[in-house]
Protein backbone atom coordinates (compact mmCIF):
# COMPACT_ATOMS: atom_id res chain seq x y z
CA UNK A 1 0.00 0.00 0.00
CA UNK A 2 2.99 2.57 0.53
CA UNK A 3 4.48 1.78 -2.91
CA UNK A 4 1.27 2.80 -4.29
CA UNK A 5 0.61 5.82 -2.49
CA UNK A 6 4.27 6.83 -3.12
CA UNK A 7 3.73 6.46 -6.65
CA UNK A 8 0.44 8.39 -6.43
CA UNK A 9 2.58 11.30 -4.50
CA UNK A 10 4.41 11.94 -7.34
CA UNK A 11 1.51 13.26 -9.47
CA UNK A 12 0.21 15.69 -6.34
CA UNK A 13 0.66 19.08 -5.50
CA UNK A 14 -1.66 19.41 -2.77
CA UNK A 15 -3.82 16.99 -0.34
CA UNK A 16 -7.06 15.81 -2.28
CA UNK A 17 -10.08 17.86 -0.96
CA UNK A 18 -12.19 16.00 -3.20
CA UNK A 19 -11.65 12.40 -4.42
CA UNK A 20 -13.75 10.32 -6.45
CA UNK A 21 -14.01 6.56 -8.19
CA UNK A 22 -16.08 7.04 -11.68
CA UNK A 23 -17.96 4.30 -13.44
CA UNK A 24 -18.38 3.02 -16.81
CA UNK A 25 -18.29 5.57 -19.68
CA UNK A 26 -18.10 8.39 -16.96
CA UNK A 27 -14.14 9.35 -16.94
CA UNK A 28 -14.75 12.36 -19.10
CA UNK A 29 -15.38 14.06 -16.15
CA UNK A 30 -11.61 14.64 -15.72
CA UNK A 31 -11.56 16.52 -19.02
CA UNK A 32 -13.32 19.38 -16.62
CA UNK A 33 -10.49 19.31 -13.83
CA UNK A 34 -7.09 22.15 -14.94
CA UNK A 35 -3.54 21.63 -14.07
CA UNK A 36 -3.79 17.74 -14.67
CA UNK A 37 -1.37 15.14 -14.00
CA UNK A 38 -1.77 11.45 -14.85
CA UNK A 39 -0.58 7.99 -13.13
CA UNK A 40 -1.89 5.07 -14.88
CA UNK A 41 -2.54 2.19 -12.76
CA UNK A 42 -0.12 0.04 -15.19
CA UNK A 43 2.66 1.96 -14.57
CA UNK A 44 2.20 1.14 -10.65
CA UNK A 45 4.12 -2.36 -9.81
CA UNK A 46 1.85 -4.91 -8.05
CA UNK A 47 -1.02 -2.84 -8.82
CA UNK A 48 -4.48 -4.14 -10.14
CA UNK A 49 -5.31 -3.59 -14.01
CA UNK A 50 -8.43 -2.52 -15.26
CA UNK A 51 -9.86 -5.33 -17.95
CA UNK A 52 -13.58 -3.70 -18.56
CA UNK A 53 -14.34 -1.75 -21.91
CA UNK A 54 -15.10 1.93 -20.39
CA UNK A 55 -12.61 2.00 -17.43
CA UNK A 56 -9.52 3.65 -18.34
CA UNK A 57 -7.24 2.85 -15.53
CA UNK A 58 -6.00 6.41 -14.26
CA UNK A 59 -5.72 8.20 -11.29
CA UNK A 60 -6.13 11.73 -12.67
CA UNK A 61 -5.13 14.81 -10.15
CA UNK A 62 -6.27 18.77 -10.85
CA UNK A 63 -8.55 21.47 -9.87
CA UNK A 64 -12.10 22.88 -10.01
CA UNK A 65 -12.03 26.29 -8.27
CA UNK A 66 -8.79 26.19 -7.06
CA UNK A 67 -10.54 22.31 -4.74
CA UNK A 68 -7.54 20.37 -5.65
CA UNK A 69 -9.19 16.24 -6.90
CA UNK A 70 -8.20 13.05 -7.07
CA UNK A 71 -10.15 11.06 -9.72
CA UNK A 72 -9.97 7.01 -10.29
CA UNK A 73 -10.50 6.57 -13.78
CA UNK A 74 -11.80 3.15 -13.74
CA UNK A 75 -12.60 0.86 -11.06
CA UNK A 76 -12.25 -3.18 -10.55
CA UNK A 77 -15.50 -5.49 -10.14
CA UNK A 78 -15.89 -8.47 -8.61
CA UNK A 79 -16.44 -10.91 -11.42
CA UNK A 80 -13.37 -9.82 -13.15
CA UNK A 81 -12.10 -12.94 -10.18
CA UNK A 82 -11.20 -10.03 -7.24
CA UNK A 83 -12.20 -10.16 -4.20
CA UNK A 84 -14.04 -7.55 -2.14
CA UNK A 85 -11.23 -6.42 -0.29
CA UNK A 86 -9.33 -5.97 -3.50
CA UNK A 87 -12.33 -4.25 -4.79
CA UNK A 88 -12.24 -1.80 -2.32
CA UNK A 89 -8.51 -0.65 -2.73
CA UNK A 90 -9.24 2.40 -4.36
CA UNK A 91 -11.41 3.74 -1.59
CA UNK A 92 -8.22 2.16 0.92
CA UNK A 93 -6.00 4.69 -1.36
CA UNK A 94 -7.79 7.62 -0.92
CA UNK A 95 -8.69 7.16 2.69
CA UNK A 96 -5.10 7.76 3.52
CA UNK A 97 -5.22 11.60 1.91
CA UNK A 98 -8.58 11.78 4.56
CA UNK A 99 -10.70 14.00 1.82
CA UNK A 100 -13.60 16.49 2.61
CA UNK A 101 -15.31 14.23 0.66
CA UNK A 102 -15.75 10.94 -0.95
CA UNK A 103 -17.90 10.90 -4.40
CA UNK A 104 -18.43 7.00 -6.01
CA UNK A 105 -20.31 6.96 -9.07
CA UNK A 106 -21.74 4.49 -11.62
CA UNK A 107 -23.81 3.42 -15.12
CA UNK A 108 -26.28 0.97 -13.72
CA UNK A 109 -29.67 0.10 -14.85
CA UNK A 110 -32.86 1.58 -14.47
CA UNK A 111 -36.21 -0.23 -12.64
CA UNK A 112 -38.24 2.42 -12.72
CA UNK A 113 -40.51 3.49 -15.78
CA UNK A 114 -41.15 7.14 -14.32
CA UNK A 115 -37.55 7.89 -15.07
CA UNK A 116 -35.72 8.67 -17.46
CA UNK A 117 -32.31 6.85 -19.30
CA UNK A 118 -29.64 9.75 -18.50
CA UNK A 119 -31.38 10.64 -14.76
CA UNK A 120 -29.01 10.77 -12.16
CA UNK A 121 -29.80 8.72 -8.72
CA UNK A 122 -28.28 9.66 -5.56
CA UNK A 123 -27.87 6.15 -3.81
CA UNK A 124 -29.87 6.22 -0.21
CA UNK A 125 -29.81 2.15 0.15
CA UNK A 126 -27.98 -0.81 -1.51
CA UNK A 127 -29.68 -4.14 -1.24
CA UNK A 128 -27.27 -7.06 -1.42
CA UNK A 129 -28.65 -9.22 -3.86
CA UNK A 130 -25.60 -10.72 -4.32
CA UNK A 131 -26.05 -14.09 -2.34
CA UNK A 132 -22.35 -14.27 -1.79
CA UNK A 133 -22.52 -14.19 1.97
CA UNK A 134 -26.54 -14.23 2.73
CA UNK A 135 -29.38 -16.67 1.20
CA UNK A 136 -31.50 -13.70 0.86
CA UNK A 137 -31.21 -9.96 -0.07
CA UNK A 138 -29.98 -7.69 2.32
CA UNK A 139 -30.39 -4.35 2.79
CA UNK A 140 -28.11 -1.58 3.94
CA UNK A 141 -29.44 2.22 4.40
CA UNK A 142 -26.76 4.56 3.85
CA UNK A 143 -26.37 8.13 5.86
CA UNK A 144 -28.56 10.95 4.11
CA UNK A 145 -26.14 13.24 2.27
CA UNK A 146 -26.78 16.79 2.14
CA UNK A 147 -26.69 18.20 -1.58
CA UNK A 148 -28.33 21.16 -3.18
CA UNK A 149 -31.99 20.56 -2.98
CA UNK A 150 -31.69 22.38 -6.31
CA UNK A 151 -29.78 19.78 -8.19
CA UNK A 152 -32.11 17.58 -10.83
CA UNK A 153 -31.79 14.50 -9.26
CA UNK A 154 -33.22 11.01 -7.84
CA UNK A 155 -33.15 9.13 -4.82
CA UNK A 156 -33.62 5.54 -4.15
CA UNK A 157 -32.08 2.20 -3.55
CA UNK A 158 -29.41 0.29 -5.98
CA UNK A 159 -29.38 -3.12 -5.94
CA UNK A 160 -25.97 -5.15 -6.51
CA UNK A 161 -25.51 -8.00 -8.26
CA UNK A 162 -22.45 -10.00 -8.71
CA UNK A 163 -22.31 -10.04 -13.09
CA UNK A 164 -20.83 -10.01 -15.49
CA UNK A 165 -24.27 -11.57 -17.42
CA UNK A 166 -27.12 -8.83 -17.02
CA UNK A 167 -30.12 -9.92 -14.89
CA UNK A 168 -32.84 -11.69 -15.98
CA UNK A 169 -36.72 -10.68 -16.30
CA UNK A 170 -37.47 -12.65 -12.82
CA UNK A 171 -34.37 -11.50 -11.34
CA UNK A 172 -35.24 -7.65 -11.67
CA UNK A 173 -39.24 -8.34 -11.07
CA UNK A 174 -37.69 -9.59 -7.83
CA UNK A 175 -35.33 -6.93 -6.85
CA UNK A 176 -38.35 -4.51 -7.98
CA UNK A 177 -40.47 -6.14 -5.41
CA UNK A 178 -38.38 -5.83 -2.44
CA UNK A 179 -37.60 -2.15 -3.51
CA UNK A 180 -34.96 -1.62 -5.85
CA UNK A 181 -34.58 1.46 -7.98
CA UNK A 182 -31.37 1.37 -10.35
CA UNK A 183 -29.48 -2.37 -10.57
CA UNK A 184 -25.88 -2.79 -11.07
CA UNK A 185 -22.80 -4.85 -11.08
CA UNK A 186 -19.75 -2.36 -8.76
CA UNK A 187 -20.53 -0.12 -6.21
CA UNK A 188 -21.21 -2.37 -3.08
CA UNK A 189 -17.97 -3.70 -2.12
CA UNK A 190 -16.68 -0.50 -2.43
CA UNK A 191 -19.44 1.27 -0.10
CA UNK A 192 -18.48 -1.75 2.28
CA UNK A 193 -14.83 -0.25 2.25
CA UNK A 194 -16.17 3.25 2.97
CA UNK A 195 -18.37 1.43 5.65
CA UNK A 196 -15.22 -0.01 7.46
CA UNK A 197 -13.08 2.82 7.54
CA UNK A 198 -16.05 5.16 8.66
CA UNK A 199 -16.28 7.28 5.27
CA UNK A 200 -19.52 9.06 4.73
CA UNK A 201 -19.37 8.99 0.66
CA UNK A 202 -21.73 10.23 -1.85
CA UNK A 203 -22.91 8.06 -4.04
CA UNK A 204 -24.14 9.06 -7.59
CA UNK A 205 -25.81 6.69 -10.80
CA UNK A 206 -26.11 7.26 -13.96
CA UNK A 207 -29.33 5.38 -15.36
CA UNK A 208 -27.71 4.27 -18.74
CA UNK A 209 -30.38 1.85 -20.02
CA UNK A 210 -33.92 -0.34 -18.62
CA UNK A 211 -33.24 -3.41 -16.53
CA UNK A 212 -34.42 -6.80 -18.26
CA UNK A 213 -37.80 -7.16 -19.50
CA UNK A 214 -39.48 -3.84 -18.93
CA UNK A 215 -38.51 -2.57 -22.43
CA UNK A 216 -38.80 -4.58 -25.60
CA UNK A 217 -34.43 -4.14 -25.35
CA UNK A 218 -31.48 -6.80 -25.06
CA UNK A 219 -29.13 -5.16 -22.17
CA UNK A 220 -25.67 -4.75 -24.10
CA UNK A 221 -22.60 -2.97 -22.62
CA UNK A 222 -21.94 -0.87 -25.31
CA UNK A 223 -25.28 0.92 -25.11
CA UNK A 224 -24.88 1.22 -21.52
CA UNK A 225 -21.52 3.42 -22.69
CA UNK A 226 -22.89 5.21 -25.60
CA UNK A 227 -25.71 6.51 -23.32
CA UNK A 228 -22.94 7.32 -20.53
CA UNK A 229 -21.11 9.27 -23.57
CA UNK A 230 -24.71 11.19 -24.51
CA UNK A 231 -25.10 12.66 -21.47
CA UNK A 232 -22.07 13.26 -20.09
CA UNK A 233 -21.85 16.61 -20.44
CA UNK A 234 -25.05 16.41 -17.64
CA UNK A 235 -23.31 14.35 -15.61
CA UNK A 236 -20.27 16.53 -15.57
CA UNK A 237 -22.23 19.44 -14.78
CA UNK A 238 -23.59 17.49 -11.42
CA UNK A 239 -20.52 16.47 -9.92
CA UNK A 240 -18.98 19.77 -10.35
CA UNK A 241 -22.02 21.39 -8.65
CA UNK A 242 -22.02 18.91 -5.97
CA UNK A 243 -18.45 19.67 -5.37
CA UNK A 244 -18.69 23.27 -5.39
CA UNK A 245 -21.33 23.27 -2.84
CA UNK A 246 -19.52 20.58 -0.53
Amino acid sequence: MNNIINQINYIIKDKPEICIILGSGLDSFTKQLEHTTILEYKNIPKFLETKVVGHAGKFVYGYISNIPILCAQGRFHYYEGHTFEDVGIIVNLFNYYKPNKMIITNSCGCLRLDWGIGDFMLVEEFIDFSFIKFNTPKHYKIKPTTIDNNLDIHRGSYAYTTGPTYETKAEIDEIIRIGGDAVGMSTFPEYLMCKRLNIEPTIISCLTNYGAGLINKKIKHEDVLLNANRFKKNFNNLITRIIQSI
